[in-house]
């Protein structure tokens, strides 16, 4: 099993410190032996300190000490090399090991120490990747731990959450059933954009057994995520090319949602798909109030006046898409074959240029090359003759 915290999680390492043990130590475990070259067990820095303050030299180290730095170690790093033998020792030292992690990460839960419950949970799923209430336990707690910690690291809160879904998904694929990972999911896919996903995923909790709380506000929840799966489709069928299918789903949204900029942006796109390119212009207007210097608005507009031959303006649109975004191959091609169409062939060369210094070998690029280079032999035969 594939955990993506892994790296947040390494730091904890810092609380472990590592001793070497003999081939022949003396542990006194049934049916375990350890291997011929020796092993470095993981301790709980804290408890070593205390155990050589509080006990004698030969019970500093005890096999429940190891066993706890070994689960620690495991749920910080699932990749760790020793992995294997410490999963090999802690079943010869605890054979009812899976119950003990569980109650352990079930106490630190309760005592509010989130981190050391992820590690056990973690720990858990590494030995029981089929077991579902172990599998749930942990992404509880991720999420709990996510919302109450990472609020303000996005990075984290980002990788926590695709922790959180990657382990719902495979908690659906044991246990179709599972209400409260349907109910999660749905929370995540909304928050994706995925609005079809999340409207499944609710529609499945619904018939699963949940409090009868949580099912008011899932059908609340969908009745808000209905506009936003149309949404979805709407724009999905612009993006594929299909703007008379989008745009008669979109039209119905927009009186409901004035201030809803993505909106207005596929309404834009979808005109400007069809032609239709004053409507089109008023969309993409109105994008730049809700979202001001929104680059593909931008973008959109130089196009629009483009397909209207208002040239001047399209040139004035793809200079402010390049102030907002910086050089870019398709914006210089742009100008450049804008500039060609209003007869300017030395500005055109000029961004072809530009264009071919930042992407040499980009197919659009050598191909407004090509034409310019048609259109400068073409005028300067006209001249000669």
């Amino acid at each position: 099993m594939k955990f993506l915290i892994d790296e947040y999680l390494l730091k904890k390492t810092e609380e472990l410190s590592f001793i070497h043990l003999k081939h022949d130590a003396q542990l006194n475990i049934e049916n375990y032996q350890l291997p011929s070259d020796g092993l470095d067990i993981p301790i709980m820095t804290k408890e070593l300190a205390k155990n050589i303050k509080t006990k004698k030299e030969n019970e500093i180290i005890t096999v429940g000490s190891i066993v706890r730095g070994m689960i620690l170690l495991l749920g910080i790093d699932s990749r760790f090399k020793y992995k294997e033998e410490y999963i090999k020792f802690l079943y010869a030292a605890n054979p009812k090991i899976e119950k003990y992690i569980f109650v352990e990460g079930t106490r630190y839960l309760e005592e509010k120490k989130l981190m050391e419950a992820i590690i056990f949970f973690k720990a858990l799923t590494l030995l029981k990747p089929n077991d579902t209430k172990a599998l749930l336990s942990y992404t509880m707690t991720l999420l709990r731990y996510r919302d109450e910690e990472l609020g303000n690291q996005k990075k984290n809160y980002e990788t926590f959450t695709k922790e959180i879904q990657h382990k719902l998904e495979e908690l659906l694929t044991i246990d179709p059933n599972q209400p409260l990972a349907c109910y999660y999911l749905g929370f995540i896919y909304k928050d994706n954009k995925a609005f079809n996903k999340a409207k499944l995923h609710w529609e499945k909790a619904l018939t699963l057994e949940l409090e009868d709380n949580i099912k008011e506000q899932i059908k609340e929840l969908l009745i808000q995520l209905e506009d936003m799966a149309q949404y979805e489709k709407g724009y999905e069928a612009i993006l594929e090319g299909r703007p008379h299918e989008g745009l008669s789903i979109l039209e119905k949204l927009a009186p409901k949602y004035t201030e809803w900029w993505n909106l207005a942006f596929f309404l834009g796109l979808g005109y400007r798909q069809t032609g239709k390119f004053h409507e089109a212009i008023q969309y993409f207007k109105k994008v730049l109030e809700l979202k001001e210097d929104q680059l593909e608005a931008v973008v959109e507009l130089a196009l629009c006046y483009g397909g209207m031959g208002e040239l001047q303006k399209s040139i004035e649109y793809f200079h402010k898409g390049l102030e907002l975004g910086g050089d870019n191959s398709d914006l210089l091609c742009n100008l450049a074959m804008v500039y060609l169409e209003l007869g300017d062939i030395h500005k055109a060369k000029d961004y072809v240029n530009k264009s071919l210094k930042m992407n040499p070998h980009d197919e659009i690029t050598i191909a407004c090359k090509n034409k310019v280079e048609e259109i400068e032999m073409a005028s300067g035969a006209i001249k000669k003759a």
